[in-house]
């Protein structure tokens, strides 16, 4: 099935509470129930379900840095930020973040956008990877124990 990514609606809330990520996951990302309410309060935050065909599959939250209010040093604003992305333990592997990023990334260039940054947490070498087979580099940056990477649009 195919991977699209609709914004999060009433109806995904709950289903998308009940996806989970592995034990050794847990201390990576915040849960899915935390970053919808969050992104209610942040400037500039969009959240996007996850389907693979009619199942709730993920969670990807992106700021438009443009819109932001709260820039660091370590922000581009003309950057869109992946700011939280979690695919369900039993469908890690099959695509899905893979697609959920090529979304941000074609979102980016939608709104104008000239690059996507990420973080990750140093101990997340799975993450750091993924993120590097995808075009992304660190850039040396780090805040609150994660590192940054990038990629220009």
């Amino acid at each position: 099935m195919a991977t699209t990514l609709r914004p999060v609606a009433i109806h995904d809330i709950v289903p998308l509470h009940k996806i989970t990520v592995r034990d050794d996951q847990d201390d990576f990302v915040a849960p899915n129930a935390i970053t919808i309410a969050q992104a209610r309060f942040e400037t500039g935050a969009y959240d996007f379900c996850i389907w693979d065909g009619e199942n709730r599959v993920g969670l990807l939250a992106l700021i438009d840095m443009a819109e932001h209010k709260d820039i660091t040093e370590i922000d581009d604003p003309n950057a869109v930020y992946v700011w939280r992305l979690l695919i369900g333990q039993d469908v890690q592997g099959a695509g899905h973040g893979q697609a959920a990023m090529a979304f941000a990334e074609d979102w980016g260039r939608e709104r104008g956008r000239s690059m996507v940054q990420v973080q990750a947490v140093r101990e997340n070498a799975a993450a750091i990877g993924f993120y590097q087979s995808l075009g992304y580099a660190l850039t040396g940056r780090e805040a609150d124990g994660e590192v940054q990477l990038e990629k220009t649009l």
